[in-house]
């Protein structure tokens, strides 16, 4: 059972997806493919225009089945303080400070309750794959954990997105 869209915890939610959301997209944008059709724009222009596609050209995709519950509420609301403080030139984001950011999250992540069989539940790592709160704060965990990554690929001038 999904929370109810009338729980605090659901707009609290909605509330930090609409701040963060357009912020997160912009600084990840460079790393990310929206789309199947993006993913081939980029790569025509790594094969035509950079004349960088060879033979030894390595394709890689990983997927992780159970990315939702496995990062602890902890590590979430670290990497998101991480993620403002380096990308916030004033430490405010709608002049919400990162403080503040970080106390809704929390609040958010660890206060989700559900029912499944007539019995009541505590979501304790990650959050509901069914809120876009919880896919945001998944881009931005992925986000950071891809830097060393992407880091390496451009100075080798490789293609690399997710």
């Amino acid at each position: 059972m999904i929370p109810s869209q009338h729980s605090a915890t659901w707009k609290i939610a909605n509330y930090l997806n609409r701040l963060l959301r357009p912020f997160v997209n912009g600084k990840t944008r460079s790393t990310t493919f929206s789309n199947e059709t993006d993913f081939i724009r980029k790569l025509t222009h790594y094969a035509h225009t950079e004349h960088r596609l060879s033979s030894s050209t390595i394709f890689i995709t990983i997927t992780i089945s159970n990315f939702y519950s496995m990062v602890s509420h902890k590590t979430m609301v670290d990497i998101l303080s991480i993620f403002l403080r380096d990308n916030l030139a004033r430490n405010k984001l709608q002049d919400i400070s990162i403080t503040t950011i970080q106390n809704l999250v929390q609040l958010f992540l660890y206060n989700n309750i559900f029912r499944y069989n007539e019995n009541i539940y505590t979501i304790t790592h990650g959050g509901p794959n069914t809120m876009a709160l919880t896919d945001t704060l998944s881009n931005i965990y992925l986000f950071q954990c891809q830097k060393m990554i992407s880091e390496k690929v451009t100075q080798n001038k490789e293609l690399f997105g997710r």
